[in-house]
């Protein structure tokens, strides 16, 4: 008797999640055919650069700025790099894009993993897009604060640090003009999430296997309508990143989805969000256990139902890593002189 209900079981099991994974197969097959999704297959020529034998902080078009900030919203010193023209002038406007990383990584890490200097040196010398300057900060609390205000930890509101501090202090040290932010996982949403809730501040948002879908990532889309009711007991999360997650976003799902890339872009003004651009990218097999390509599906779909100018890229064979994003920051940053200049 017992066996037959778990025969039973499992077959429940297995027709709901097969299901599930066959319509995403089928909503990844929509999505690709849209105007704007481009597809980059495996044997596309990519850029070759020499293998990083010592970190260079500087080249004949550019230095790197490592700047700090004593900051009255966190408890700690917070640190950024900028990378900045050799040939920087005060009396010269200059586009900025801040690029965000990702979870447990740091700044140094767009430079040391996604070659972004050597893509950057490469545009610069090919004159695919002009001369700007690159924000690259420290998200604080050793690579995990999710660029967010926590609910539950005081002096650790990383968000007003970054919209009330950061970008200041970057416009006090720099005549900067129209800016632009991306990140990379946790660092996608982190751009996503202040590019919509500080819509006057950024005319491109951007994301790199973006966290754009909190419910998503962490329960189920099919509850997005009903986990503003939903309750998550502190007890029930005492390790690890689950934890960490209710210390950020708090226990009451209507507080979460607060937070959320993929409800805020629904929420807001459609009007405001006019003349705003928006990257995304993913790999194809950035799956488990975090859904990327699955949340890059949704946020697509959501921007091109609301009629918001977007171009996306879906890498074929790529996962979750750096070695991807440095593929792929080229094409960002292309993108983004395009609107920036």
């Amino acid at each position: 008797m017992y066996f037959l209900i778990g025969i039973f079981i499992f077959y429940i099991i297995f027709i709901v999640t097969g299901s599930r994974k066959q319509r995403m197969k089928i909503k990844i097959k929509k999505t690709i055919t849209y105007k704007n999704v481009n597809i980059v297959s495996k044997n596309n020529k990519k850029i070759n650069f020499e293998p990083l034998e010592e970190l260079t902080l500087e080249s004949k078009n550019f230095i790197v700025q490592n700047l700090k900030i004593k900051s009255k919203n966190v408890d700690e010193e917070m640190r950024y790099l900028a990378v900045v023209p050799r040939s920087y002038t005060h009396e010269k406007t200059y586009p900025v894009i801040y690029l965000l990383h990702g979870l447990r990584d740091n700044a140094h890490d767009w430079i040391e993993k996604a070659r972004l200097l050597d893509n950057f040196e490469f545009l610069l010398e090919k004159k695919k897009i002009g001369k700007m300057i690159i924000i690259l900060p420290n998200s604080g609390f050793c690579g995990e604060s999710w660029y967010s205000d926590f609910k539950k930890v005081k002096n650790k509101n990383y968000e007003t640090y970054f919209v009330d501090e950061l970008i200041l202090d970057v416009k006090k040290r720099f005549n900067v003009g129209d800016s632009g932010i991306s990140g990379f996982s946790m660092g996608g949403y982190g751009a996503f999430k202040l590019g919509l809730k500080h819509l006057e501040l950024f005319k491109v948002i951007g994301c790199f296997a973006g966290a754009v879908s909190l419910v998503r990532l962490t329960i189920n889309k099919r509850i997005t309508r009903i986990v503003k009711f939903i309750y998550l007991p502190q007890f029930l999360f005492k390790n690890g990143d689950k934890e960490r997650f209710v210390n950020i976003f708090g226990s009451w799902g209507k507080g979460i989805i607060k937070e959320d890339p993929y409800t805020l872009i629904k929420q807001l003004n459609t009007a405001k969000q006019q003349g705003k651009h928006f990257y995304l990218s993913v790999g194809s097999e950035d799956k488990e256990p975090y859904n990327m390509v699955h949340q890059w599906v949704d946020m697509v779909g959501r921007i091109k139902r609301f009629n918001l100018p977007f171009e996306a890229y879906i890498y074929e064979g790529e996962t979750h890593t750096w070695d991807y994003i440095a593929k792929d920051i080229g094409n960002f940053l292309k993108y983004s002189w395009k609107y920036l200049k």
